[in-house]
């Protein structure tokens, strides 16, 4: 069997973490292939039965699109602050020898599809946790409407807005005023950036629902589209962005079952 371990040098600098996670595996007759970035990862993934990450949730987010295109599960292993993703602290690592056995569940992880229609093209972003539009300057509000299956829901006046997954309502949406949900139900949650305006509040549509976004016609500056806190992307605000459920989820690792509330009350304080 064969297993990748995407290792983030930052948290695990002197690779003692991945050391052991390859020396448990290949213990139990299994081969580990040890990269350090998604686009290594993506030449080995298709020949791998899991993918054991070693770094913070950060390091899951940037290899999830990855992982659930090509449907291979992961697990994590806890170097970072928060850890709601990882399923193993680095003192539990023995526990990975069950991945060989295949003594494991699977939680499939609802992700979400961001299209930007371009005049010539469409390019398309998938996210474990959230798809964000701000101003593409710092600290200036943008001007937007939003649309569900092509009703006009509301008009924003904030500093951007947040799509995001219920795994995802634990991050960034929790920050700007958005709802705690159990990842276990498939939702999109709409959370605005401090809107300048007194009846602005975070909506929760159902995973079916095609959710749109366009700047306002009077505006002409740009914004920057990001999936799951990456680089981002900047685009003219009248360009087209239309939000829905992906069609791939991510395949979350578990050993032994741990109540969402039950990580949420020791990770949150």
């Amino acid at each position: 069997m064969k297993f990748a371990v995407i290792t983030n040098k930052e948290r695990d600098s002197d690779l003692s973490v991945t050391k052991e996670i390859v020396s448990c595996l290949s213990a139990h007759g299994a081969e580990s292939n040890v990269v350090s970035s998604p686009a290594d990862l993506s030449a080995i993934i298709g020949d791998c039965q899991a993918a054991v990450t070693v770094g913070g949730d950060g390091t899951i987010l940037a290899i999830a699109d990855i992982a659930a295109k090509e449907g291979c599960p992961v697990i994590g292993v806890n170097k970072g602050n928060l850890g709601y993703l990882a399923g193993l602290e680095p003192d539990g690592i023995s526990a990975l020898s069950r991945l060989v056995t295949g003594d494991y569940s699977v939680e499939n992880r609802m992700m979400l599809k961001a299209t930007v229609s371009f005049p010539d093209k469409k390019c398309d972003f998938y996210a474990l946790n959230d798809i964000v539009i701000t101003h593409d300057s710092v600290l200036k509000l943008i001007d937007f409407n939003l649309s569900c299956d092509c009703f006009e829901i509301a008009h924003y006046r904030a500093d951007g807005i947040i799509f995001a997954t219920p795994t995802g309502s634990t991050a960034y949406s929790l920050s700007a005023g958005g709802p705690v949900t159990d990842p276990a139900l498939n939702a999109i949650i709409v959370t605005p950036i401090c809107a300048h305006t007194l009846n602005a509040r975070p909506v929760i549509f159902n995973d079916g629902a095609m959710l749109s976004v366009l700047g306002s016609p009077r505006d002409n500056d740009r914004v920057r589209i990001y999936s799951d806190g990456g680089e981002g992307v900047s685009i003219p605000s009248k360009t087209p962005v239309t939000i829905s459920k992906s069609p791939f989820s991510l395949k979350l690792i578990r050993f032994d079952p741990n109540s969402f509330y039950n990580i949420l009350s020791k990770k949150i304080h």
